[in-house]
């Protein structure tokens, strides 16, 4: 279950500004929780699921009619 949904679509700096604001949220994030966040970066489905693989944290995305939405859990 995702503790806090942001929306950064539109105002994010396409091509990374999705991954910068995840990352300053994450440190929000409770181990065993997650986070969602939505936003129509074109690269945040590239960013964050490498992003996820390289530091451990779950990553699941989807394409929405206007962007991305992503649930991004923290470890146990």
């Amino acid at each position: 279950m995702a503790i806090k949904s942001f929306d950064v679509r539109g105002s994010t700096c396409p091509g990374g500004g999705a991954l910068w604001a995840l990352l300053s949220h994450t440190r929000d994030v409770p181990r065993g929780e997650s986070i969602e966040p939505l936003t129509d970066d074109f690269l945040a489905p590239k960013d964050i699921l490498e992003w996820g693989a390289r530091v451990g944290w779950r990553v699941t995305g989807e394409d929405i009619p206007d962007g991305y939405r992503f649930d991004v859990g923290r470890p146990d």
